[in-house]
């Protein structure tokens, strides 16, 4: 009995030790260190930024109304909009001063050190003011080039189901080509979806004035016509083809770029080999040399 109580007593004590005292020193694995870091590395960077974002907030609150004029607000906030970003004009701007001080700060410091540099130097203040609306500027022709792309396989769609039936609803089309679309295009035609709950013909005019891509614009000119009762399928057949082109021709502009990328690499990988010949046989060359000396 004496036994099975020391035995008892023993393996309560070491399941106590189990749930209270081993936790706290259980040794974590590599594996789950390097998880923990990342997250923690995120977490501080993610609230950084977020700081930095409230910080450029209350610049852009406080001091971003005086150096923008309603022209250029106008015309960021028509960026903004097409982005369907969540930043105000006034951001933008300060965004630019911003980037320009660094930039000014940077070709002080290369001043002071030469002053060729530092005229060298002084491009990237103008390059740091047009940086900010350049970039986005980028993004939005990016994204209508692959709305652009995208776009064909759409019109294909609405051709075929058009040239079948004329009861056919813009909308049921639209969720049809939806799963199968580019996500540019796919955003488009969900928030093209969402207007037609206006009207087709407000949701064709909207989409015109988002994308002022050459086709799309043909398009809703198109489909508008159709809604006030006229038969234009050989406009669409027309236009049809004009799309068909113009997928042939990104094919081809797009196997042109594969290919010239390819033989720049060749040539890159000829020039390296070139090189480490002429490395090789100069050196053998200088090691016979002293060889005869």
């Amino acid at each position: 009995m004496t036994f099975l109580a020391k035995l008892s007593a023993m393996v309560a004590i070491i399941y106590l030790i189990k749930v209270f005292i081993y936790p706290i020193y259980k040794p974590v694995m590599g594996k789950q260190k390097k998880r923990n870091r990342r997250y923690l590395q995120e977490r501080k960077r993610s609230q950084f930024k977020e700081k930095v974002t409230r910080w450029k907030k209350d610049l852009a609150v406080q001091f971003g109304g005086r150096l923008l004029g309603n022209v250029q607000r106008m015309r960021l906030q028509k960026i903004i909009n097409r982005l369907d970003l969540t930043i105000q004009p006034e951001e933008i701007r300060i965004n630019q001063v911003l980037y320009m001080l660094a930039a000014l700060l940077v070709t002080m410091v290369l001043m002071s050190a030469n002053r060729l540099l530092g005229c060298v130097a002084g491009i990237f203040i103008i390059i740091a003011w047009i940086y900010p609306v350049k970039e986005l500027e980028e993004k939005i022709e990016k994204k209508n080039k692959n709305i652009a792309l995208g776009f064909p396989g759409f019109y294909s769609m609405v051709y075929y189901q058009y040239s079948k039936s004329v009861n056919i609803y813009l909308s049921d089309v639209i969720k049809d080509y939806i799963p199968n679309a580019n996500p540019d295009l796919a955003e488009e035609l969900g928030v093209m979806l969402d207007n037609i709950e206006y009207g087709e013909d407000y949701a064709l005019k909207q989409l015109k004035k988002r994308v002022p891509v050459h086709y799309i614009i043909k398009f809703c000119d198109l489909m508008e016509t159709r809604l006030k009762g006229y038969d234009n399928i050989s406009q669409m057949v027309y236009l049809k083809n004009e799309v068909d082109s113009f997928r042939l021709r990104a094919l081809e502009d797009e196997l042109a770029k594969r290919e010239r990328s390819n033989s720049k690499l060749q040539l890159v990988l000829i020039f390296v080999l070139g090189v480490y010949i002429v490395i090789y046989y100069l050196f053998t060359m200088l090691d016979a040399m002293e060889m005869f000396q």
